[in-house]
């Protein structure tokens, strides 16, 4: 149930369709035309305004506010680890072979993750994240980012894969008891700047207080007049947005944070 809800958050698909429908259905009847008529004039409206970088990247402004990457080493205030904790993998499997490639946000989480583990002179790096529903034909969650960690330069035996974390809220608790047996007290929390927030909020709620160092945005790349054009990219962008803010109130209501 908790998927269909993220699936059809404002800016997806989804929602697109459902919202669609009924706008069609008030079209149907003379008393409601007008109001049918207007609701789609503001859906369309609506996901113009959620497709344009720009906007996309002002939504989620308020959630980034704050956290920047780590410049020196000082300003990680003796951290011993790295936490990064994945963005998700795309899978591909013929009758032969299998492919896994990080996410747009997993890769970019690896890239500020490489920059941090060579600012920090080789500290251990903790990557988490696992599925919702294993599937014993693939590696967990995780292990794509865990690749291209290690063909960054990070060797396996100084990386720790934590394959039970299937959200935020796991994120923090499974990694807390982690590090705590390994008597690391402090830690550099990676995450992409809209989730930090409340990747922050869920760890403090377990008595840690990580150093933030959030990876590039996947809207980075749009300036000049790209940043005011129409994008898929910035559409789901947006629907991330309106899931963290959800995913806040979600955690706020259930005293995880």
């Amino acid at each position: 149930m908790l998927q269909v809800i993220k699936a059809s958050l404002p800016g997806s698909v989804a929602f697109l369709v459902i919202a669609f429908a009924i706008g069609v259905m008030l079209l149907r009847k003379p008393r409601t035309s007008r109001f049918g008529r207007r609701w789609l004039t503001g859906l369309l409206l609506l996901y113009a305004v959620f497709s344009i970088p720009v906007t996309a990247a002002w939504l989620a402004a308020p959630l980034a506010w704050g956290f920047h990457p780590l410049e020196s080493r000082e300003t990680a205030h003796g951290a011993q680890a790295i936490v990064v904790l994945d963005g998700g993998t795309r899978r591909f499997r013929d009758q032969a072979h299998s492919i896994e490639i990080p996410l747009d946000t997993s890769a970019l989480r690896a890239l500020e993750a490489l920059r941090i583990y060579r600012l920090l002179d080789h500290p251990l790096v903790f990557v988490s994240g696992g599925d919702n529903q294993p599937d014993p034909a693939w590696r967990p969650e995780a292990s794509a980012l865990r690749d291209q960690l290690i063909t960054g330069g990070v060797p396996a035996e100084r990386i720790v894969l934590d394959s039970n974390s299937i959200n935020t809220r796991f994120h923090a608790v499974n990694l807390v008891r982690m590090l705590t047996d390994r008597a690391i007290e402090k830690f550099v929390l990676v995450t992409s700047p809209s989730h930090m927030r409340r990747a922050i909020l869920a760890f403090q709620a377990e008595g840690k207080r990580p150093v933030a160092s959030p990876s590039k945005s996947t809207l980075d790349p749009y300036r000049g007049w790209a940043a005011f054009w129409p994008s898929t990219s910035a559409l789901e962008f947006t629907q991330a947005t309106m899931h963290e803010y959800i995913g806040i109130m979600y955690y706020f209501v259930r005293k995880y944070i």
